[in-house]
C-alpha cells in the first residue's frame, strides 16, 4: 500500500525554532505543529502530485529531493494558496453536513483550522520554506 505525506520545513525561521524550543507547542510532553503532518486530502490522489499539480498552476519550482520526496520553496503567501488548493470546495472540510466526525467533533476540519491558524499566525511573510511531498 503507497503512503503518502505532506509537511513545511522551517530552516530559515530561527524564530520559530525558538518558540519550538521553548516549549510553545508543547502539552503533556508532546509536541503539536500542524504543519509537519497536514491532514489528508480527499479524493485528490497522492500528495506528490497534488503539490506537482499546484507547483504548475502556481509556476512555482519544485525539485525532486531524493527518490520519494518532492520539495517546493514557497513564503508564506504561497503556502496558504496552497491550502486553499487542497482544501477549499471539499465538503469533509468546509460543509458541516458533510464533515466526518468522531464523538462529536469534526476532526478533519478541526485539523485543517489548526493548521490555517498556525501559518497565520506563526510563519513570517519575508521567510522561504519549504513544502514537502511524498509517496512511497
Amino acid at each position: 500500500m503507497t503512503e503518502s505525506r505532506c509537511w513545511v520545513t522551517f530552516k530559515t525561521d530561527r524564530a520559530l525554532q525558538r518558540k519550538i524550543a521553548d516549549g510553545w507547542f508543547t502539552e503533556d510532553g508532546t509536541t503539536y505543529l500542524p504543519i509537519e503532518s497536514f491532514p489528508p486530502a480527499s479524493g485528490r490522489g497522492y500528495w506528490d502530485s497534488i503539490l506537482a499539480q499546484w507547483c504548475h498552476q502556481a509556476e512555482v519550482e519544485c525539485k525532486q529531493a531524493d527518490g520519494y520526496t518532492l520539495v517546493a520553496r514557497v513564503k508564506k503567501e504561497q503556502l496558504e494558496d496552497f491550502i486553499r488548493f487542497v482544501y477549499d470546495g471539499d465538503g469533509s472540510y468546509c460543509d458541516p453536513k458533510h464533515m466526518l466526525t468522531w464523538k462529536g467533533r469534526a476532526y478533519l476540519a478541526h485539523r485543517l483550522t489548526d493548521l490555517r491558524a498556525f501559518v497565520a499566525q506563526q510563519l513570517r511573510p519575508r521567510i522561504w520554506y519549504e513544502l514537502n511531498a511524498d509517496a512511497f
